[in-house]
């Protein structure tokens, strides 16, 4: 549960990818990102925490202190340079649920109970945590953080009450941004099968509008999968089995979009 201590916008996700270079000191982006992005956020300080959160899930390194680099590839940083932000932000926000427990308990807690259009507590939330994890600040800061993310995503509105928020609904998932939704919510499974059901049904997708799943899975078939339909339900077997494999082949569609736009 220990990583989202502090509350992100995609925008500043895109903004870090934005400054990002090949084999870069962290130490050197973390620099120009705590200069160039995150204004919102008044000190020095909090820009850094919550920075920190943005490193730790959206920028892949190499090495370990001092010597701690960017990668030379980042499949991350070529979906963000190709995509704007609030393309990316299903994206960015389905990593972030797989990633974490805190925000998986929170994620179904909040499908199973509201609808869009309800209002909803930042205390029933809380509870529901403390219930599940114990009183543990840690999991307190990770919900309370996850809820400032949510809105920040444009899940919740803000209300005129402190503490409470408004279900606005789930985001909208391109077909361009989609194979990176199944790259985040397949990393903690790494199954080459996916049960197309269950995959739609899953409750850490909830915050994701389910229209036009159909279709994006038809998209990339034969590339990134095989889709069949079997007496037992539909599934889709990946095409590349392995983290590295699956990676370079999401690298492969965004370098070959990137040179589509540049004709």
């Amino acid at each position: 549960m220990i990583g989202l201590d502090f509350p992100v916008r995609p925008e500043w996700i895109h903004d870090v990818h934005a400054l990002w270079q090949p084999q870069q000191p962290v130490s050197d982006l973390v620099e120009a990102a705590v200069t160039g992005t995150m204004q919102e956020i008044g000190g020095e300080k909090s820009r850094r925490n919550s920075l920190t959160v943005i490193l730790r899930y959206f920028v892949a390194t190499e090495g370990g202190g001092q010597s701690r680099r960017t990668a030379a590839r980042d499949v991350w940083v070529a979906y963000s340079r190709r995509y704007p932000a609030g393309a990316m932000a299903p994206a960015y926000l389905a990593h972030l649920i797989a990633q974490n427990e805190v925000a998986q308990q929170a994620t179904g807690f909040i499908a199973r109970r509201y609808v869009p259009g309800d209002g909803l507590a930042s205390n029933e939330l809380r509870h529901h945590i403390i219930a599940r994890f114990g009183q543990r600040k840690v999991a307190i800061n990770a919900a309370n953080a996850f809820l400032r993310t949510l809105l920040y995503f444009g899940v919740l509105e803000d209300t005129a009450k402190r503490g409470h928020y408004r279900f606005h609904g789930p985001l909208a998932v391109s077909r361009d941004v989609f194979p990176l939704v199944i790259w985040a919510w397949w990393q903690r499974r790494l199954d080459p099968q996916i049960d197309l059901d269950g995959f739609a049904a899953d409750p850490t997708l909830a915050f994701l509008q389910p229209e036009h799943l159909r279709s994006h899975w038809q998209a990339y078939q034969p590339a990134l999968w095989v889709l069949e339909e079997r007496i037992e339900g539909r599934r889709a077997t990946l095409r590349h089995a392995d983290a590295a494999g699956f990676e370079r082949a999401l690298l492969q569609l965004a370098e070959a979009a990137h040179k589509m736009s540049e004709l």
